[in-house]
């Protein structure tokens, strides 16, 4: 079903996995996608034709993002080449698990840098240009989907860089809810241990899951289309994690 009508979405971290299918699914929706990537290119141009095999526009752009100044230059690329952009999903994150211990400095900067600071310079640039932009649609209302952890709702013993870097976003999510308000709804999506289409018979232990089952790529977007979509909510987290949070 057709939601959307001229609307440009950019997924950062689109050409694999749950990036990936985050990008289908609100193409299917009707959106034209940027897809970002940092190294996946080939993948990348795969997805952007699939996308076009569907009838809606797509374009790629690259970056890494923690690089100073790169979030602002792949949102500008990304608004140049699909004219603006209306949905941003963060969903671009580097992954580790140093324990207190093992961590240093530099592991604590890549994640805040990549994870949290990143998110909030594309949200800043992205809002600076709806601000300037003379091209945008008359009714201008962006959305902001950040991907989280539902690590967030735990105490992040084990690898706590990464729990950091998302417990930052999160706080980042709440914020740039009020600042953005009223142009921009801010939300975020809270995985649990998803399934990938790579591995969709994973057996390593998840922890405790009141619903059984691990989520799927596909229960992430659909919850970003939902947030998407919405006009009602912002400063809101969804976790898509079989309610492994309550545990």
């Amino acid at each position: 079903m057709i939601f959307f009508d001229e609307t440009v979405a950019l997924v950062t971290g689109a050409a694999q996995r749950v990036g990936r299918e985050i990008a289908l699914t609100l193409a299917r929706a009707g959106c034209d996608i940027v897809v970002h990537y940092r190294e996946s290119e080939l993948e990348a141009i795969l997805l952007v034709e699939e996308i076009r095999e569907m009838g809606r526009e797509a374009w790629t752009v690259q970056g890494d993002l923690s690089e100073p100044g790169a979030p602002e230059k792949i949102m500008r690329e990304a608004w140049d080449k699909a004219a603006w952009v209306d949905i941003l999903v963060n969903n671009a994150a580097c992954y580790t698990r140093e324990t207190l211990l093992e961590s240093t400095e530099t592991d604590y900067e890549y994640a805040m840098r990549v994870n949290a600071i990143a998110p909030v310079m594309l949200a800043r640039e992205m809002a600076l240009l709806a601000a300037g932009g003379s091209v945008l649609p008359e009714v201008y209302k962006g959305r902001i989907i950040n991907i989280l952890d539902r690590d967030i709702a735990r105490n992040g013993a084990g690898r706590l860089p990464y729990w950091l870097s998302k417990k930052a976003l999160e706080a980042a999510t709440k914020g740039l809810a009020l600042e953005l308000a009223p142009r921009f709804t801010v939300n975020a999506v809270a995985p649990g241990p998803v399934l990938t289409a790579a591995n969709p018979d994973d057996r390593e232990p998840a922890g405790p899951l009141p619903l059984t089952t691990r989520p799927t790529p596909q229960d992430v977007a659909e919850c970003t289309l939902f947030l998407a979509r919405s006009t009602a909510i912002t400063g809101q987290i969804i976790y898509a994690d079989g309610g492994q949070h309550l545990c």
